[in-house]
């Protein structure tokens, strides 16, 4: 065997010894933002070594330190939106013009699943991907981090001075199987934004189109500020897929109302719409200055918005229980009259929250609106009519029957201290790691919302009160780092079967 094969097949914590230096400056970068301590031509050539030999460093970084965490969308902003009624799109987008009194480009208003990009503005380099819905904007939470799946597709740098950049997450219609609904392809693409284990699909299907981007206040981006929109974007680099050559990721498509006239008969007044680099579907036009200044959004009457009445009947509630998962809760589905919703029929819709489902006795027999188009899954919009009253509350496989009482914020949890299914959870997570100093708090414990590595948690001290046999000061000191109520009563119900399974490992019984 020659030594470049020698290196192939190292394994990987070989890789991972031998770029120690790499990884290091990666997770600097990408995730703490700070200086990796090298320079740049040096982590590039120490990068693209690394991929020679298998070991993809920005996937093993974003797979260990973001995945499932959330970003607080900053920059995106909400567009207003107008509905196009009593004239063609086309028409509107005429008048649009003459109200506003000077030049303007139009873009499709996209319908898929909308991702922000976050970048270095001083070097241009996409650092961030995350989901930024409607949801996700009005959420303190954020969006979910899409950057270990995303940021393979993205070019390698951008205009400098520009922080953040709007796309949205589209399936090529023509790339959809034969025969198939056109509007399935806007499922497609909030399921492979939101899938965890369908890498193959998105590198067939899934692909980025780039509509607006948001600058500094640098020299660079001072520049772009003054610069026309639609160069803007055609300086945006385009990635082709290996495979087959079809666009990942490409700048959207700008025509001026002018163009747009001379397009052939009914083109604004469709909602699949042929691009250069795909058809996509589309609910309408979006309106922008000459200077890149979104003035707002054009949608046809009919599109989706999520807040149509599309009205069906709740026939039960079915709890699915997350602990296999490694969760430590149980979430609710509402099993309704199934509806069809834009190439889609749901049959059990999220209920949202459990909170919410409490709050508005979305029980058997409640009328209630589904929205979709605002949502990456299905879910109950408005109750229009309550429920009988019957939550058909699921009984824990320790014996404990839930109710009410069992609500934890948005989600339902075994309220039992000493329920067999959690320890049995807990065991299984410590059987996966060799020694207790690899113990993830996040992990064993489960407290929502709550990520233990913000915190200044001594781990050899939690550890040495479960040694010397003292569960008052382990509850004490782990109960000193919840800062509000929920978190405390979370705590409540886990600290006692974690100091259970804890002395286990470290006794042996």
């Amino acid at each position: 065997m020659d030594e470049n094969n020698k290196e192939i097949n190292m394994t990987q914590e070989e890789l991972l010894e031998k770029y120690k230096v790499l990884v290091a400056a990666c997770k600097a970068y990408y995730i703490d933002s700070v200086p990796t301590g090298m320079l740049d031509s040096e982590y590039d050539e120490l990068e693209i070594q690394a991929a020679r030999e298998g070991f993809f460093v920005r996937d093993y970084i974003f797979n260990k330190y973001s995945k499932g965490n959330r970003i607080k969308n900053q920059y995106i902003e909400k567009v207003k939106k107008t509905k196009v009624e009593g004239k063609t799109m086309l028409e509107a987008i005429l008048d649009f013009k003459k109200t506003y009194g000077k030049d303007i480009y139009c873009d499709l208003k996209y319908d898929g699943s909308s991702i922000a990009i976050y970048l270095d503005s001083a070097t241009g380099k996409p650092r961030q991907v995350s989901t930024c819905g409607n949801l996700n904007l009005s959420s303190e939470q954020g969006g979910i981090d899409q950057t270990w799946k995303i940021l393979k597709y993205l070019p390698k740098q951008f205009p400098k001075g520009i922080v953040a950049i709007q796309c949205e997450a589209l399936v090529d219609v023509n790339r959809m199987p034969p025969g198939s609904d056109k509007d399935r392809a806007r499922q497609k693409s909030n399921g492979l934004v939101n899938s965890t284990k369908m890498d193959d699909e998105i590198a067939m299907l899934l692909t980025l189109r780039a509509y607006r981007y948001y600058t500094d206040d640098s020299p660079a981006g001072i520049a772009i500020k003054g610069m026309d929109y639609r160069e803007v974007l055609k300086s945006f680099p385009c990635v082709r897929s290996r495979i087959d050559g079809h666009f990942q990721f490409a700048p959207a498509d700008v025509w001026t109302p002018e163009e747009l006239q001379n397009k052939p008969e009914g083109f604004t007044e469709t909602d699949c719409i042929q691009t250069s680099t795909g058809k996509f579907l589309a609910d309408g036009m979006v309106m922008y200055s000459t200077d890149g200044i979104c003035l707002g959004a054009l949608k046809f009457a009919g599109a989706g918005s999520g807040t149509e009445l599309i009205k069906t009947t709740v026939k039960s509630i079915q709890w699915n229980n997350q602990v296999s998962k490694g969760k430590d809760s149980w979430s609710a589905n509402v099993i309704v009259e199934p509806i069809e919703i834009r190439g889609c029929t749901v049959r059990k819709p999220s209920a949202g929250s459990v909170d919410k489902l409490v709050k508005e006795k979305i029980t058997p027999g409640a009328e209630v609106t589904l929205v979709l188009a605002n949502s990456t899954i299905p879910m109950i919009g408005k109750v229009l009519k309550p429920g009988n009253g019957d939550y058909q509350w699921p009984t824990c496989s320790c014996g404990h029957v839930m109710s009410e009482k069992d609500v934890f914020g948005s989600l339902l949890k075994c309220s039992n201290p000493d329920c067999s299914e959690r320890k049995d959870r807990m065991r299984k997570y410590l059987s996966t790691i060799s020694s207790p100093s690899d113990l993830d708090l996040n992990k064993f414990l489960v407290i929502d919302r709550f990520k233990w590595e913000t915190t200044d948690v001594d781990l050899n001290k939690l550890l040495n009160f479960v040694k010397n046999e003292d569960p008052d000061s382990y509850k004490e000191y782990l109960m000193s780092f919840m800062g509000t109520a929920l978190r405390k009563r979370n705590m409540e119900v886990v600290w006692k079967a974690s100091y259970i399974t804890l002395h286990e490992k470290l006794t042996g019984h």
